[in-house]
């Protein structure tokens, strides 16, 4: 891997920790460097402006993330073994990456990710995919795929809290439940 690839590296998991860990005005640039190993400026060769860094952590999480939740996804199989595999995924990728998972709720939550919502095509997220041939085959509600994704998300994501923060205690067997009731809330 090249010297640059490297820096570029660094500066990105540097601002995910700490923008995790402290948000994102409590982390300036000359913080991101000092972690990274770099100098201020060097911040500033690969990315334009601290909007586009917050924007490139957001994209290569994504990227990772979407590489874990799909591991080993067939999506030929039924539609229901297909929604439980994607749950489940997220459930641990989530668990398992506690950094990545607070900076997404930051993300989200900011006027950064309500503009990465705004432009979110569907189809080409493996939920997005899924919603919709399943609404297609009526096997779950036909309702706005925002409302689908508040119905599968929320639930998943306030779990995991509860679970990092010591108040719930997610193993399989809860997962599973979980799951569960999430089919339940989108079936139709």
């Amino acid at each position: 891997m090249n010297q640059n690839k490297d820096r570029r590296t660094a500066i990105l998991e540097a601002a995910l920790g700490l923008i995790a860990e402290r948000g994102f005005h409590g982390t300036p640039a000359a913080l991101i460097a000092e972690r990274a190993g770099v100098g201020v400026g060097t911040i500033y060769r690969y990315f334009r402006d601290k909007d586009e860094l917050i924007h490139a952590v957001f994209q290569d999480v994504e990227k990772r993330q979407i590489e874990i939740i799909t591991r080993n996804y067939d999506e030929e199989r039924p539609f229901r073994e297909r929604f439980v595999h994607l749950c489940r995924n997220i459930y641990h990728c989530l668990m398992e990456k506690p950094l990545e998972f607070r900076f997404l709720e930051q993300y989200f939550d900011s006027p950064y990710g309500v503009e990465q919502r705004r432009r979110l095509d569907n189809l080409s997220r493996p939920f997005g995919r899924l919603f919709f041939a399943g609404k297609e085959q009526q096997v779950i509600k036909d309702v706005p795929d925002k409302m689908l994704y508040s119905l599968v998300f929320g639930p998943i994501a306030f779990s995991i809290k509860e679970h990092n923060a010591g108040f719930l205690q997610l193993d399989a067997e809860r997962i599973d439940l979980f799951i569960g009731a999430l089919w339940d809330a989108i079936r139709r």
